[in-house]
């Protein structure tokens, strides 16, 4: 049985983007273990640690805030769990914060309804004025159509009623950038990806960042460590 529940913020840099969830899961867990970090486990034939993430990163995509709740069979700190797991921890993944539960919180995936991706976009020289205009466009437009590809086949779908907010920076050397802030979880999930396709022309994508994630309700907006 647990007996303390922690939820932690960490950074998933650059040099990691390419791990999967799967792969991060395994990450973490053989993190924790190298920072003797007391586990709690699961019960039945194949016990596994009491850990969950939030919305599941595409492979490809870095973070600057991405949230993981771990139960522990013992009452640590939560300043010296995260330093030590930030020893144990590779390259490119920081625990920024942890925070120990009071009570025991709703999952991450139930309560993280926003979520902010950055994007770095270039195009040729004479298309520039196009894209711009195109996703500054977007906010005012009552439809938004995008094909989503599943095991089923395709399907149209809208997505203007998942896009909360899009703003766009001027070209200049490092390219457009591009922040779009979205619905993710159960009611809705807008995809970097989306934003692509609204574009009649291809662009090259030099970099996405999921930047932010939180609960929004009624215009209220709570960030997950102040959920538990």
């Amino acid at each position: 049985m647990a007996v303390a529940e922690y939820r932690l913020c960490f950074t998933k840099g650059s040099s990691v983007r390419f791990l999967s969830h799967l792969d991060m899961a395994k990450t973490m867990e053989r993190a924790l273990r190298r920072a003797d970090i007391p586990l709690a486990y699961s019960e039945g034939f194949h016990p596994h640690p009491k850990m969950s993430f939030g919305p599941a990163l595409a492979v490809g995509i870095s973070s600057l805030e991405e949230y993981l709740d771990v139960e522990t069979v013992a009452d640590i700190p939560a300043e010296e769990l995260q330093e030590r797991l930030n020893r144990s921890l590779p390259e490119g993944l920081r625990i920024l914060a942890a925070k120990r539960c009071l009570k025991r919180p709703k999952p991450l995936n139930a309560v993280i309804n926003r979520a902010v991706y950055r994007l770095t976009l270039e195009t040729e020289p004479s298309r520039r004025p196009a894209v711009m205009e195109i996703l500054e466009h977007c906010m005012s437009s009552d439809r938004l159509e995008v094909t989503r590809v599943n095991k089923n086949g395709q399907k149209v779908v809208n997505i203007r009623p998942w896009l909360h907010n899009l703003k766009t920076e001027a070209f200049d050397e490092a390219g457009l950038q591009v922040s779009v802030t979205g619905e993710i979880g159960s009611n809705g999930n807008l995809r970097p990806d989306d934003i692509l396709q609204l574009l009649p022309f291809p662009v090259k994508v030099r970099n996405i960042v999921r930047a932010e994630m939180w609960h929004e309700e009624h215009g209220i907006v709570v960030k997950p460590l102040d959920l538990c």
